[in-house]
């Protein structure tokens, strides 16, 4: 997954677009959103204001995302057929606010100046029509929306079938995160975020960007609003840094564990892999023991056992047998987003990580090692077989 930034030259100076992306790059951020139809001016100032943008942006080492709609072609001189005007902008792709929706998308995409096109999510007819016609595949990228107005984001089931839809295309999809800092802004003069997904508006931004990780179909998240902040790129860095592994650099016997467990799914072991890194509230008493088995390079269900919990069999199987000694809790059920470990009452078990999906009743074969942030419990419901996951302490 690639991060990307949003600018909005109607609303910033050059100067703070420029010390944004400065920062931003330092966090490994490399696309940037803008709106180009936004800009006012004659067509010579407008060519002339982007040409100086992309200029910097570029060597920042940022790709270059335009808004731009059919009106819009007309005013700059521009047609499906002759995109030189943006060649000269220095824009690297072109995100059509308004589609042609006939025979000259397909054309728009095979530009001969190699600009990408990229249409949003829900335009997954006029998309098909224009592969059916000929488009090249590999030209084409898609951006879902944002809503800044409260309340009119679409929930994740509502976008999961467009994701898809792209995703089996070999189509990369984008998604925006929504900052948390207060008062940033979008195009318009609304600050109340501005996400992709409602279940998004008001959670941290590390949670947004896993939540798109356990997704498997998100190909590039931009910060919708701007600016977030340095804590936000921080946060942001953390998760993609604990999540992006590098199967290299695991030790012989976790390699060849997650070897096993591709080959049962019928894949080879990749270059990376993705862990999802739920935050966990330990509970006080737990055990360097217990904490080894849980802080375990990775964990994963074999999609078996996916009802009351999700199941992690590696932190038993790869462990030393150490005594999982059973410790008291007052808890007579324990509850969704609690986190476990078999204890020694279930011998042949013990070692197991298990995190509750439904009430469980505490039968004295677990012990409770802490609790996953409620925020994050969204992310349970895409978890699925082989979908790796890790833990960070809170």
């Amino acid at each position: 997954m690639k991060l990307g930034l949003s600018v909005y030259p109607e609303q910033e100076s050059t100067q703070q677009i420029e010390a944004y992306l400065k920062t931003g790059a330092e966090y490994g951020f490399d696309h940037v959103f803008t709106s180009i139809f936004s800009v006012d001016g004659t067509k010579e100032e407008i060519v002339s204001y982007f040409r100086n943008l992309t200029d910097m942006v570029h060597r920042l080492g940022y790709m270059v995302d335009g808004d731009v709609n059919t009106w819009f072609f007309e005013k700059i001189g521009a047609s499906c057929s002759n995109l030189s005007v943006f060649k000269e902008m220095g824009i690297d792709i072109l995100r059509m606010d308004g589609p042609y929706g006939d025979e000259r998308d397909a054309i728009l995409i095979n530009n001969p100046e190699g600009i990408g096109i990229e249409y949003n999510t829900s335009m997954i007819r006029v998309v098909d029509h224009a592969i059916a016609n000929g488009a090249n595949v590999k030209n084409i990228s898609t951006c879902h929306n944002f809503y800044p107005q409260r309340y009119t984001a679409p929930c994740f089931d509502q976008i999961r079938p467009m994701n898809d839809h792209f995703h089996k295309l070999g189509i990369p999809v984008a998604m925006f995160l929504n900052s948390q800092v207060c008062g940033t802004h979008g195009p318009w003069p609304v600050s109340d975020g501005l996400p992709t997904i409602e279940e998004h508006r008001n959670v941290p931004v590390e949670v947004q960007l896993k939540h798109m990780l356990a997704m498997k179909t998100i190909d590039l998240a931009l910060f919708g609003n701007a600016f977030a902040d340095r804590a936000e790129f921080e946060a942001v860095k953390k998760v993609m840094d604990r999540a992006v592994v590098s199967t290299d650099s695991l030790d012989e016997n976790m390699k060849e564990m997650a070897r096993s467990m591709y080959a049962m799914h019928g894949r080879p072991l990749p270059k990376e892999m993705v862990r999802i890194p739920f935050s966990i509230h330990l509970e006080d008493g737990v055990s360097n023991v217990e904490k080894e088995r849980l802080y375990f390079g990775y964990h994963a269900d074999l999609g078996d056992c996916l009802n009351y919990m999700i199941r992690s069999r590696l932190s038993r199987m790869a462990g030393k047998k150490e005594t999982i000694v059973p410790r008291p809790c007052e808890k007579k059920r324990f509850e969704r987003g609690d986190v476990l470990i078999v204890n020694d009452n279930c011998k042949h078990y013990a070692g197991e990580i298990q995190i509750v999906l439904k009430p469980m009743e505490n039968d004295g074969q677990r012990n409770l090692l802490g609790h996953i942030d409620e925020k994050e419990h969204m992310i349970f419901d895409l978890i699925e077989a082989m979908d790796f996951f890790t833990f960070i302490e809170a």
